[in-house]
This record gives C-alpha cells, structure tokens and sequence, in this order.
C-alpha cells in the first residue's frame, strides 16, 4: 500500500496554499491512485518527533502495511536534522 505524509505547522501555511488538503490532493495525484493511507498532522512543527500521525506512519511501516511513502514536502517527514 501506498503511503502518504503531509504536514503543516502553521495556520499561515495552512492558508497560503500549503493546506492539508492540497497537499493531499498533489500526493494522490503524484501516486497515480485514490487507494492510498493517508497520514496528516496539523499544527506541528517537524523539529518534534511526537506526531500523531507520525507515529502511526511509522507503526504501520514496520508492521509491513507500507510499500511506499509519498510527502508532499520531504522535510515534513523531520526537521531535526537541519
């Protein structure tokens, strides 16, 4: 399965054009199927790792649901690193 992560961390970002729902839109899109996991956590910065969705994203990649993941914006995945 498929697997898509959008982000967004500000309610600023959220309105200029980054919205979840336009990222999930480019995603689907991107993967060239509506039969995706959809993965979305609003309001967090990506310097924490502690995301709702997050997690679950990752639970269920090891747990072997995952095949591929698709971000919007590839440093939504984490900011730490920077």
């Amino acid at each position: 399965m498929i697997a898509i992560y959008v982000r967004v961390s500000t309610e600023e970002q959220a309105i200029k054009g980054s919205s979840i729902d336009s990222q999930i839109e480019a995603c689907i899109m991107n993967a060239g199927t509506k039969g995706v996991l959809k993965y979305a956590d609003e309001g967090f910065s990506g310097e924490l790792l502690e995301r709702l969705d997050y997690n679950r994203l990752r639970e269920d990649a090891s747990k072997g649901l995952i095949s591929q993941a698709i971000c919007y914006d590839p440093p939504s995945f984490s900011e730490v690193d920077r």
